[in-house]
């Protein structure tokens, strides 16, 4: 189960029955013991493939998380618990788990509130109290907190920690100069184009921090990439490219599907992907759509405006 994929690194496939339904962990070699990058979602299935790789009595030195999505932090608690490990976050993630923590408890909404910045774009109906429950379930407090450009020990190996905001404004990759090893999370993914999500007005343009997060890695000689789905990369500045342009072709779709009187994101989303009705089944067109809709606003190529409480979006001439 657990593969080598560079040197003194070995990659294990992590199943859950939901959501991405897998997640690529890592178990680094150590003197002082293993080091653990990311976990899996919190599931028995996960769990008993932990149990299998890392059999108790296996001295684990660390855990470490490149950012806080349910897929990565799940089963932290877990993991510590079970191999008396510290786990590791940045403290930008634990910020981000403390927002919607505080959220939460502050909430005075009910389940049948739905989320008002997804209405006003003509997004999916999502309870919000339910939406706040979901981030809120993997909440932990961490061991230790990193900061950019922080470098940190793992396994027997020193990594430099980098900041990537745009699939999660807390992302980070680790890149072993000597090795030419960069742990890339979800930023740049082999085999599909990694989400880019909006979920507020706070959270200002992802997808513009994303191409900024790009050019800092695609600078660095990586020899491999190893992410936190799918297939390993070889070739990161080709993949980046690929990456750059899949985003070009989306916002010229865009473009293109906007109607002359102007349109909501949700609109847009169902023209882009050939989309009949927009649920919540389609979260993903819906969020992807939405960033690269304000992308193309900031660059002065679409005028938003709200008309009775929703926000409509117009092609510049």
């Amino acid at each position: 189960m657990l593969v080598q994929v560079a040197k003194g690194i070995h990659q294990l496939s992590i199943r859950f029955p939901f959501g991405m339904r897998q997640v690529n962990s890592y178990v680094i070699e150590g003197s002082k013991g293993v080091t653990i990058v990311d976990t899996g979602s919190c599931a028995e299935q996960s769990m008993d493939i932990w149990k299998s790789a890392l059999p108790m009595g296996t001295k684990v030195e660390k855990v470490l998380l490149t950012h806080a999505h349910t897929d990565h932090i799940g089963l932290a608690k877990w993991l510590r618990e079970r191999y008396d490990a510290p786990v590791l976050l940045s403290r930008l993630g634990y910020e981000e788990m403390q927002k919607f923590h505080t959220r939460l408890k502050e909430y005075k909404g009910d389940e049948s509130v739905d989320y008002p910045y997804f209405l006003q774009h003509g997004g999916p109906a999502i309870s919000e109290k339910a939406l706040l429950e979901q981030v809120d379930a993997d909440f932990f407090e961490p061991d230790e907190l990193l900061e950019d450009e922080q470098e940190i020990v793992l396994g027997d190996f020193l990594f430099e920690s980098i900041w990537t905001p745009g699939h999660s404004p807390d992302h980070f990759c680790f890149y072993d100069r000597s090795n030419g090893v960069l742990l890339a999370g979800d930023h740049v993914l082999n085999d599909i184009s990694p989400l880019i999500p909006i979920w507020s007005e706070e959270e200002g343009n992802p997808l513009r921090s994303y191409f900024q997060s790009l050019d800092k890695i695609v600078r660095l000689p990586v020899q491999i990439a190893l992410p936190g789905h799918g297939s390993m990369i070889q070739d990161l500045p080709a993949r980046v490219a690929e990456l750059r342009i899949g985003h070009e072709q989306r916002m010229q779709q865009i473009l293109e599907g906007v109607a002359a009187g102007g349109s909501t994101a949700g609109e847009i989303a169902k023209v882009v992907y050939g989309l009949e009705k927009l649920s919540i089944r389609h979260m993903a067109e819906f969020l992807m759509t939405l960033s690269r809709i304000l992308y193309l606003e900031s660059e002065g190529r679409l005028r938003a405006e709200k008309v009775e409480g929703k926000v409509r979006f117009h092609v510049m001439g």
